[in-house]
């Protein structure tokens, strides 16, 4: 049996189910598992002690150690979020890296307080090697990549899609070097939710066409060749209302400070002298207020001169790839005609 075919995370994912991640905060946050909450049974300064323990005294002596800083009120402490994790969502499991004593040994104080939970066997790592068999070896859906000009409202359109993974959700950033949400997932935690959302998919989903990195995001190879070749179907704006757009989107909301720091990502590929006058506008903007016609030329002075050639030279790449044009309106009927339901 193929690691992405497992029946029992199949429905364990599938169903949402919450998952106690018992691992130490450091490990959490390099990568954890879609629904999954960190309530560590040792913290970090905790794991580093006991380990240094095991390399030097071995196995026994570290369980030991382990017993000895998480006893009295800490241990009472510790299993009380645990139970009461356990009883808000009584679906909810418990692992640690490989199923082995950490989870095994949360599973036995809890046990103790009258709840009995059998921790996921194989851990995190079983799971996490699960999720990369999808991405890596699994039938994938097919895909409609929907592509337009910058600020054409791409986002919003996929939306009200139905049957459509949004990468830039996932990633927690609008793909441009405008589109800073905050912090971004770690790359192990993007892969494992994109591998759910594909276990999840219809036979066809629609995916907002991006390049091979969303902020610091990598898109997994394998779907990212496989959505590169796939049919496009292209959205239709006037320059106007992607100006508007992208004002709402990018600068309503967003300091001068942040702006700047945003457009000197870009500054290379503009050259000195356009970046030099694209900034004296942009100052120029802000001084004058917040209103949209203020930033009017700016944004469409950015547009023209960086961000539609990049996408001009690309459609003139995926020209036969091209199967619909169109307004967001004509793009959700044609949708509804190929059978994936609009919202």
């Amino acid at each position: 049996m193929s690691a992405w075919n497992d029946p029992e995370l199949l429905k364990l994912f599938l169903a949402d189910t919450p998952l106690i991640d018992v691992r130490a905060p450091v490990e959490f946050t390099e990568g954890s598992l879609p629904n999954a909450f960190n309530l560590p049974i040792i913290n970090n300064e905790e794991r580093a002690m006991v380990g240094t323990c095991y390399k030097n005294l071995g196995q026994a002596a570290a369980i030991k150690l382990g017993h000895e800083l998480v006893s009295g009120n800490l241990k009472q402490e510790r299993t009380d979020q645990w139970i009461k994790s356990l009883k808000a969502n009584p679906e909810t499991q418990i692992f640690c890296f490989r199923g082995g004593l950490r989870s095994q040994i949360a599973c036995q104080w809890i046990a103790e307080a009258g709840i009995n939970r059998i921790p996921i066997q194989g851990g995190y790592k079983r799971m996490r090697r699960f999720f990369l068999s999808k991405l890596d070896e699994s039938p994938l859906p097919s895909v409609i990549r929907l592509s337009g000009y910058t600020g054409s409202g791409k986002t919003e359109t996929l939306k009200k899609i139905t049957q459509s993974i949004d990468l830039e959700k996932i990633a927690n950033h609008r793909g441009s070097a405008f589109g800073e949400l905050g912090i971004q997932p770690s790359q192990i935690n993007f892969e494992n939710e994109l591998s759910l959302a594909l276990m999840k998919a219809s036979q066809t989903v629609v995916v907002e066409d991006e390049s091979a990195m969303i902020g610091k995001i990598t898109i997994p190879k394998r779907f990212y060749f496989h959505m590169k070749n796939s049919p496009s179907i292209i959205l239709r704006c006037s320059h106007e209302d992607r100006i508007q757009n992208i004002f709402e989107d990018y600068v309503v909301s967003a300091s001068f400070d942040k702006i700047l720091y945003s457009f000197s990502k870009i500054s290379k590929r503009l050259g000195g002298v356009r970046y030099t006058e694209l900034e004296c506008m942009i100052k120029k903007a802000f001084k004058s207020g917040s209103k949209p016609e203020n930033h009017a030329e700016w944004i469409s002075a950015l547009l023209k001169s960086y961000y539609d050639p990049f996408y001009e030279k690309d459609l003139k790449r995926q020209s036969g790839q091209i199967i619909f044009e169109g307004t967001s309106e004509e793009i959700l009927e044609f949708i509804k005609s190929k059978n994936l339901t609009r919202s």
